[in-house]
C-alpha cells in the first residue's frame, strides 16, 4: 500500500495511535498535535495532511503537517523517505518545511530539494529531554508556586506570546490554548515574597500517559534569580502527581543556559530534532 494521505482526523488516528503511543515519549509532539486535532483545534483554513505507511495490515510510518507549520516526520521507516517524498510531489501536497528527528529530516530535505526548485531556508535544532528522576533546585528561590487563575489570563498570554517571539515560533492561536490550559489548570506561576509573578511554565494536557512542559519563560529582568528552575520542578511534580508517567520537554539545542537547567532537574536527553523550513528560489 506504501503512503496513504487523508484529511479525516478520526481515520488517522485510528491508522496511527497504536504506533505511536508505544513510544509516548519519543513521538510527544506528533501525539499532543493529533489530540488538539482531536479537540477541534485548527490553524489555518488550508487542507491537514495526515499520512501514515502500510504493509499489509501493518502500520509502520506516519506524518502529519496542520498548515502553517511544517510536516512532522514522526515515524518514516528506513528506505520510505524517498517514496514519501514522490508521493507527495505526486498529489501536490505543499510542504512548507519538516520537523522531526535530525537524521530523518536531513535525509528528507535532501530528496525533496533535488526533486523540486525550492531551497532549505531557516534551520533551527532542538533536543527532546524526558524525566529520569525529578531534582528540585535546593535551595528555592524567596516566593513561591500557584496556578494560574483567569484573573492572570493577560499576563500569561503576554507571556506566551513573548515566549514565541524569543524562539523564533509562529504562536498562532496562543488566546486559545491559554483560556484552555487555565481553565485544565495546566499552567503555574512562581510569585515572589510580594506577590509579583516572575516567571511560568505551563504543560498540555497528558497525552498517552506523557505530560508535554511547554512553555517555561521568564522576563529577562527576573532571569538568573533561579526563579525558572523553581517553576519547572514545581509543574513537573504536578504533572507527576495528576498521573503522568512521564514527562517531556523540548528546548533550544543551542541555548546552553536552558539545556543545563533541565538537566539539573534531573531531565536526560532523548533525541536531536530539527526543524527546516522551506523557501522558493
Amino acid at each position: 500500500m506504501g503512503w496513504a494521505f487523508t484529511e479525516e482526523v478520526a481515520v488517522y488516528i485510528h491508522r496511527v495511535w497504536p504506533l505511536l503511543a508505544a513510544d509516548p515519549v519519543e513521538h510527544i509532539v506528533a501525539l499532543t498535535v493529533i489530540d488538539r486535532l482531536r479537540g477541534g483545534q485548527r490553524w489555518s483554513a488550508e487542507p491537514l495532511v495526515l499520512g501514515w505507511y502500510q504493509q499489509g495490515s501493518v502500520v509502520s510510518g506516519a506524518v502529519l503537517c496542520t498548515p502553517p507549520f511544517e510536516l512532522v516526520l514522526a515515524v518514516v521507516p528506513d528506505g520510505a523517505v524517498g517514496e514519501l517524498v514522490t508521493t507527495l510531489r505526486a498529489r501536490q501536497i505543499p510542504v512548507p518545511g519538516v520537523n522531526g528527528d535530525t537524521d530523518l529530516v536531513d535525509s528528507f530535505v535532501k530528496r525533496w530539494i533535488a526533486a523540486t526548485s525550492g531551497h532549505a531556508g531557516a534551520r533551527m535544532h532542538r533536543q527532546l529531554y524526558a524525566l529520569g528522576t525529578l531534582q528540585p533546585p535546593t535551595p528555592l528561590p524567596a516566593g513561591g508556586a500557584r496556578l494560574a487563575s483567569s484573573d492572570d489570563f493577560a499576563l500569561v498570554l503576554g507571556w506566551f506570546v513573548a515566549f514565541h517571539h524569543e524562539i523564533g515560533g509562529r504562536g498562532l492561536g496562543l488566546e486559545r490554548t491559554v483560556g484552555t490550559r487555565i481553565d485544565q489548570e495546566l499552567v503555574w506561576l512562581w510569585h515572589d515574597p510580594t506577590g509579583v509573578v516572575v516567571s511560568l511554565a505551563g504543560r498540555s494536557p497528558t497525552v498517552a500517559g506523557v505530560a508535554h512542559l511547554a512553555p517555561v519563560y521568564t522576563p529577562l529582568r527576573h532571569r538568573r534569580c533561579g526563579y525558572g528552575a523553581a517553576i519547572t520542578a514545581a509543574c513537573t511534580q504536578d504533572a507527576l502527581r495528576r498521573g503522568a508517567q512521564h514527562v517531556a520537554l523540548l528546548t533550544d539545542l543551542t541555548n546552553p543556559v536552558s539545556n543545563t537547567l533541565y538537566q539539573r532537574l534531573g531531565y536526560q536527553p532523548v533525541r536531536d530534532r530539527t526543524i527546516v523550513q522551506f523557501a522558493s528560489s
